[in-house]
């Protein structure tokens, strides 16, 4: 039922997206948003700067579901 801890998940920081940590943590009773920050799809391979913004953004997201 919830509500139910939130994670946002940057696990691996050498690009792309991995989401077995996420899982486990989902299987704890978290709710985790595994989150690219670069080197995935549409995102820069190599960013020049640090975006704040894009993880304000994800950490918004992950307040505005139910079960957070």
């Amino acid at each position: 039922k919830g509500p139910f801890p939130g994670i946002v998940d940057l696990y691996t920081l050498g690009g792309g997206l991995t989401e077995p940590r996420a899982s486990l943590l989902a299987n704890k009773g978290y709710v985790v948003l595994a989150l690219a920050y670069y080197g995935y799809q549409d995102l820069p391979k190599n960013p020049k700067k640090l975006d704040l913004e894009y993880f304000e953004e994800a950490v918004t997201y992950l307040r505005r579901q139910p079960e957070v």
